[in-house]
């Protein structure tokens, strides 16, 4: 088994670029997999690492790196930035304090428990202790004032005492952990799964089947990164017509997306991923007929073009591909939101959105209209449970100013 130095020497050395590339990035997630996470984005942010199409992707199951295609050019400059992070953060480890190590440690358990077949309410017992100590370590770190900062910020934007936020970001640490470890189960499409859609609370349920009724036509469904959004997805397509064909976004290839579990009986699965003619293929698709794309809508400019909207009284960057994908595909948006409430999964649907483009305006003007709807959608539900959006800590980051 080579060693941590031998496979760096080894990427080094190798003339294929594309396949330096792929091991200089297994290499440094490695890395930041045993790095404090806010010294690894701190780092990151320092290097100004998007300008040559690399960035940080903060997962429920650690940072991870996320890599544009380029030239050769290109490629050998991002090969370079990686070489230099592993450097740098490699330097960086042997100076980490106890509670960064213990803030490594924590996060390297809570991995491991969501990955694991404990049952639902082990996992809960485990989560919320661990989560504490998490918050508590990184509390003490290098980067505690900067967690403070964050927290006064967060407080500004939901108009919240600051004793609040610090509950809501305990509740957080807690959710974060346990939705993914839910969506586990969904994606590996356990017996567990089934049991979690049985329970799942969905008032509108019958409205909804009679909205899809005998409709030929296509549909968006869209929501945000709250609650069990994946488990609703599943529970949504198993009310699905027979013979209609689903499609979801990926950004890169992965192992297993999980999605094409989802009622295949009935329903065929598409997945397709982002830089791969998505627009035209979609659009298409949509055009056809008795297609549903489903999507969520609360992302930034790592996952396409934006357009600037106002959330929460600023404004801020969203993705607008979901709307743009609606209006030229002629379908309707079905947006819904997932959360957990006194221990029972909801699903709560929104009003329909016509994604007509209106008779006084442009395309550009359409698709700022209805992504304005969406994100309005998306500032209500994250204020009824902030705690249960995947994204709260980076709330701030969504915003040309914040405060």
């Amino acid at each position: 088994m080579p060693t941590f130095d031998e496979r760096v020497q080894s990427a080094t050395e190798k003339a294929n670029s594309k396949q330096t590339l792929l091991l200089l990035r297994e290499i440094l997630e490695e890395v930041m997999a045993s790095s404090s996470e806010y010294f690894v984005i701190d780092v990151m942010r320092k290097h100004s690492t998007t300008d040559i199409g690399v960035w940080v992707v903060r997962s429920e199951a650690g940072l991870t790196l996320a890599v544009r295609d380029c030239s050769s050019d290109g490629a050998r400059l991002q090969c370079e930035l990686l070489l230099s992070l592993i450097e740098t953060l490699t330097d960086a480890q042997l100076h980490m304090s106890f509670f960064e190590r213990a803030e490594v440690k924590v996060s390297s358990i809570l991995r491991s428990c969501m990955k694991s077949g404990l049952r639902d309410n082990h996992k809960r017992t485990i989560f919320s202790m661990l989560s504490w100590a998490k918050l508590y370590f990184q509390q003490q770190g290098r980067y505690g004032e900067f967690m403070n900062t964050q927290r006064t910020v967060m407080a500004c934007l939901l108009h919240e005492p600051e004793s609040r936020v610090r509950s809501i970001w305990r509740e957080y640490t807690f959710w974060y952990h346990l939705n993914y470890a839910r969506r586990l189960i969904h994606l590996e499409n356990r017996h567990e799964s089934s049991r979690y859609l049985e329970r799942f609370y969905w008032p509108d349920k019958a409205d909804y089947q009679q909205a899809i009724q005998n409709n030929a036509g296509s549909r968006v469904l869209v929501t945000i990164h709250m609650g069990d959004f994946f488990g609703g997805f599943r529970a949504l397509s198993s009310v699905s017509d027979a013979g209609r064909a689903a499609i979801s976004l990926r950004r890169e290839p992965g192992s297993d997306h999980g999605m094409q579990n989802f009622s295949a009986d009935r329903v065929a699965h598409q997945v397709i991923y982002h830089h791969q003619n998505t627009s035209t293929t979609i659009v298409s698709a949509l055009r056809r007929g008795r297609h549903t794309l489903a999507t969520l809508f609360d992302l930034k400019e790592d996952f396409g073009s934006t357009v600037t909207v106002n959330f929460f009284g600023r404004r801020s960057k969203f993705v607008k591909g979901p709307a743009l994908l609606a209006i030229l595909g002629r379908s309707p948006i079905y947006p819904f939101v997932c959360y957990e409430h006194h221990g029972r999964n909801c699903i709560e649907m929104a009003p329909v959105i016509d994604a007509s483009v209106w008779p006084d305006e442009d395309l550009q003007q359409a698709t700022e209209r209805i992504t304005q709807a969406l994100v309005a959608l998306a500032e209500n539900w994250i204020s009824r449970w902030p705690a249960q959006w995947k994204y709260l800590s980076n709330l701030p980051a969504y915003f040309e100013a914040a405060c």
